[in-house]
């Protein structure tokens, strides 16, 4: 099931409600630079597309006033293009909301709001976000800079890397504390990693569901959180059966001859299982130390059983020769992460190894660079 975006579903379901005023829209642009496009419009989301319910043109000072022409109440966009917006809120209180552009480019990276309380909390924690996104662009430059051998800037760089995601964090954090209760917590989902913090991302969901009681998106939330759920019980379940010490589950798919391979074809080496792909950056990465700890210890009982989440036969092989991946049991269904390796195995990402001894059984999982020949020492 495809995650559906959680600041969609707000917008489509705070668009439904109804005020007893017509809020007004009015600000400047600076600078205007709206050559392809001089107007500004009011968008609300419906079934997860951009519709423009207001607009105005721009005058060549930069400033729009935009009445709108139904009663509203509820989140909506602003912007010059459903791609180029930045969220407003209208409730009982908002009478005019005035927006100063400051990047005609990316409205969201850089504007001020005066009339709504709730849409200024938003702008600025989208400030925030930005500013970290600048300085991890301005550090990437920064690391390309450095010279390979200089392990003394990268360190000083990724301790400022890490220093500046820790302060993000905690500005984070103090937010959803601020505005507990407010609409304004929805900007805040999209910078939650549900998958690494449920407990939050639920703690949110509890309070939004608390705000916007018996809307369609309260109700789309709560089945988000159920297959957070869902998905982590499965991948509970998923480490049990492949916990270290019991039987690995047996694969078997096609080499690219079309000759069916069985993993416990392999039984009586000590093996590692490769789940990878040839579009795969980090596990292409990867591939020169498999190859090595292949090379050291093919002699002495190791062996590999490469299973590949490619979808085309041609992008599969080729990138099997041009990594020198020479040992033998390459396998694929060429489903890519409809592979059936998938659920027999439960990952959601690769590269992922499993090692198993050579009675078949689990001694480690998820081994990479110096782990894995650590691990293959001890096994062999």
């Amino acid at each position: 099931m495809k995650k559906i975006s959680l600041l969609v579903f707000v917008l489509i379901a705070m668009s439904n409600c109804t005020n007893q005023s017509k809020p007004k829209v009015k600000g400047t642009i600076e600078p205007l630079g709206l050559e392809s496009n001089k107007k500004v419009y009011v968008f609300e989301l419906a079934q997860n597309a951009m519709i423009a319910i207001d607009s105005a043109e721009v005058g060549q000072d930069g400033s729009f006033n935009i009445e709108m022409k139904e009663d509203a109440k509820g989140i909506y966009h602003f912007g010059s293009a459903p791609q180029n917006t930045l969220p407003i809120v209208v409730d009982n209180q908002t009478q005019e909301i005035e927006l100063t552009i400051k990047n005609n480019q990316q409205f969201a990276m850089d504007y001020i709001v005066q009339g709504s309380e709730k849409a200024n909390q938003m702008a600025l924690f989208y400030k925030e976000v930005y500013s970290m996104m600048k300085l991890n662009q301005s550090l990437a430059m920064k690391m390309k800079q450095l010279a390979p051998d200089n392990t003394a800037g990268q360190a000083i760089l990724r301790q400022e890397s890490m220093m500046a995601s820790q302060d993000f964090l905690e500005f984070r954090n103090k937010y959803i504390q601020d505005n507990k209760g407010s609409e304004a917590l929805v900007v805040v989902l999209e910078q939650i990693r549900p998958e690494a913090e449920y407990e939050l991302f639920k703690e949110v969901a509890e309070d939004l569901n608390k705000t916007l009681p018996n809307t369609p998106y309260t109700s789309n939330l709560n089945k988000y959180l159920d297959q957070l759920k869902a998905e982590a019980e499965s991948a509970k379940a998923m480490e049990a059966l492949l916990q270290v010490g019991s039987p690995a589950p047996e694969l078997e798919f096609a080499n690219p001859e079309g000759e069916k391979v069985k993993l416990s074809s392999l039984r009586g080496k000590v093996v590692l299982i490769d789940f990878w792909a040839s579009w795969c950056k980090p596990c292409r990465m990867e591939n020169p130390n498999v190859v090595a700890m292949y090379n050291k210890y093919k002699d002495q009982g190791f062996d590999i059983y490469s299973v590949s989440l490619d979808d085309k036969k041609k992008n599969w092989v080729e990138a099997i020769a041009k990594d020198g991946l020479t040992w033998k049991s390459h396998v694929s269904d060429l489903k890519g992460w409809q592979s059936g390796s998938v659920s027999i195995y439960g990952f959601q990402g690769i590269p992922f190894t499993v090692l198993i001894d050579r009675e078949g059984k689990i001694l480690a999982k998820k081994l990479r660079g110096p782990q894995l020949e650590t691990a293959l020492k001890a096994a062999l």
